[in-house]
């Protein structure tokens, strides 16, 4: 939990008045209706941290009137339990108050309705935005599920980005006018003179690594069809100042902080990827610290003249691609033309000798997918692709996206309950499966890439081209440990799983607390245990691979093969054949 006195001091002198804000980014629930939680999470949630700066910064500019004073709370509940009893108690401290319900996502919009009907049933107002809501209003409004519930709630829902707006809502709270619905679509946020990013060492504090986001652009390019960013940040690429990206990186540093999530969509198109590389370059050396920093682009990025340089030499170890499939024709199904699979090989090469942790993702259940065909594109990727983890997602037509937009204009049948809207379950038919076949693919597709042998081919992959090998194995273990064991996203994941019994599911029973508290404290007991023992294995098979190192056989455990394989030709006729490493 994260609690600031935006300005301390003059709030406190008679005849001022003080404004609450409690800002929350909720989680959403497993199959069994727990809130997916934990002690600590691996990510850090930047659309929160965001959002905190720039009431901080409304803060600092009375932006509420000149004789209101601002204090904000922030809750990131994948690793804080919200207890609304209690929140409310700080919020009666206040003249006046309000509850902001931010970033929420689709599979997040009921467990958002969950948490704000005791605050509305309280008298306090309470605002919901992010993703879903807006991209809904943007690509479906009239599609009845999206904003079921939200009218018998109480709430107030908002669309499009805060930065411009955030005056106007404020002075509504204060005013006792909040609107109903804000669609603010039509004004996307200038970020050359939005408020600056400013470190939220609270919310780093409850990762495992004290993450920090770093936000240095929006938008993205392409026009990937399941993909809802581009139908709410915009295609065009809008950038912060370098300068504020400067600032931040060193309030973050201040604190301790070195490991950082870039957010945006695409950070090779941004039009400063130069300048804040550089910038990160110079403070490595300045302040005396090595970075590690994970970046998303897109699959062509390392053709960008010199990107891949100046990422190593800015101190990114880690970097995500979206491949999403190895397959022509589930490539165009998806509009993903960006992606030229025979030059998949060469991009994954080109950020191994770079020596960073390659992260792919893949999506399961494109319109050609069958079992068998899954099964394979899973050794393409692991021999053909070297991507060290793999992110497995769900075909998921997420309102706001362009493949809902289709679905809902066909009158394609979808599930209606949108907590399922979370990438590990199947909302809409398959062409090819049954939803019990295709979830259970999904699930199987993280069970043949995460295996033990696999796990010493990327710890020699490792060794061989200089990525740091804790890092690896600690990052492989524990992403099998969340979609094998705990059937959670890795994304969705953190250190010692929370399952609170007074948050579960309305209408689901209660459990009396002590057997409950014995069977979590077992199931963590043995999978802490699991992941120990996990961990160990892959240090054994560190030690052997160094000491086949030093014999000078370690290549035969690295099991990179030139794309295309004979298989692969046939997919691939016009393809250059790669040299093996």
């Amino acid at each position: 939990m994260t609690v600031v006195s935006a300005v301390p001091g003059p709030g406190r002198l008679s005849g001022r008045k003080r404004l609450g804000l409690l800002l929350i980014k909720p989680s959403h629930y497993d199959d069994d209706g727990y809130v997916i939680q934990w002690w600590r999470s691996y990510v850090v949630n930047n659309a929160l941290a965001v959002m905190g700066s720039v009431i901080t910064d409304a803060a600092e500019r009375r932006a509420a009137g000149p004789d209101v004073d601002i204090e904000r709370r922030l809750i990131d509940e994948v690793s804080e339990v919200v207890r609304p009893d209690r929140l409310m108690r700080w919020l009666a401290g206040f003249d006046h108050a309000a509850v902001m319900l931010v970033a929420v996502q689709t599979s997040q919009f009921p467990r958002a309705l969950d948490i704000a009907r005791p605050f509305t049933a309280a008298g306090y107002p309470v605002v919901i935005g992010g993703v879903h809501v807006s991209g809904s209003r943007a690509m479906v409004p009239d599609w009845q599920p999206a904003f079921a519930g939200a009218a018998e709630a109480g709430v107030s829902l908002f669309a499009g980005e805060f930065e411009p707006h955030v005056d106007e809502l404020l002075t509504d709270v204060v005013a006792g006018t909040v609107k109903p619905f804000y669609d603010r679509l039509a004004r996307p946020a200038d970020l050359g003179t939005a408020p600056r990013p400013r470190a939220e060492h609270g919310l780093a504090a409850r990762t495992v690594e004290r993450h920090f986001g770093l936000e240095t652009g929006r938008g993205c390019p392409f026009i990937c069809s399941f993909c809802t960013i581009i139908n709410f940040h915009g295609r065009a690429m809008r950038h912060r100042d370098p300068s504020a990206i400067e600032a931040y990186l060193r309030e973050c540093h201040a604190g301790g902080g070195r490991h950082f999530l870039v957010t945006d969509d695409n950070f090779a198109r941004s039009p400063v990827w130069r300048e804040i590389t550089a910038t990160m370059e110079r403070l490595q050396r300045e302040l005396n610290v090595e970075w590690d920093i994970a970046i998303q682009v897109d699959a062509l990025a390392y053709r960008i003249d010199g990107f891949v340089d100046a990422c190593r030499a800015a101190g990114i170890k880690r970097v995500f691609i979206g491949i999403e499939s190895v397959r022509p024709d589930n490539l165009k199904a998806a509009a993903k033309g960006q992606n030229k699979m025979h030059l998949m090989r060469d991009m994954a090469m080109a950020w191994r000798r770079a020596g960073m942790l390659i992260y792919g993702a893949m999506i399961v259940g494109l319109p050609n997918d069958t079992p068998e065909r899954v099964a394979e594109d899973v050794r393409i990727i692991q021999e053909e692709i070297p991507v060290d983890i793999l992110s497995a997602f769900l075909l998921t037509p997420h309102p706001g996206s362009a493949d809902h937009k289709k679905a809902v204009a066909d009158g394609v049948e979808m599930d209606e309950d949108l907590n399922r809207y979370d990438t590990v379950h199947p909302v809409v038919a398959h062409p090819l499966m049954s939803r019990d076949q295709w979830e259970a693919l999904y699930w199987d597709t993280w069970k043949r890439f995460y295996t033990m042998r696999y796990l010493k081919t990327v710890i020699a992959r490792a060794l061989r081209y200089g990525v740091n090998v804790d890092v690896v194995r600690g990052t492989f273990v524990c992403a099998y440990s969340a979609s094998c064991h705990e059937r959670v996203h890795p994304l969705d994941s953190g250190g010692l799983r929370l399952r609170d019994r007074r948050s579960r599911r309305p209408g689901l029973p209660k459990p009396a607390a002590i057997p409950h508290a014995i069977r979590q404290i077992a199931w963590n007991t043995v999978n802490l245990s699991r992941i120990a023992g996990l961990l160990a294995y892959g240090y054994a098979l560190e030690l052997y691979l160094r000491w086949e190192r030093a014999r000078g056989r370690l290549d035969r455990h690295t099991h990179i093969e030139p794309l295309p394989s004979a298989a692969a030709t046939a997919r691939f006729p016009d393809a250059p054949v790669a040299a093996a490493e």
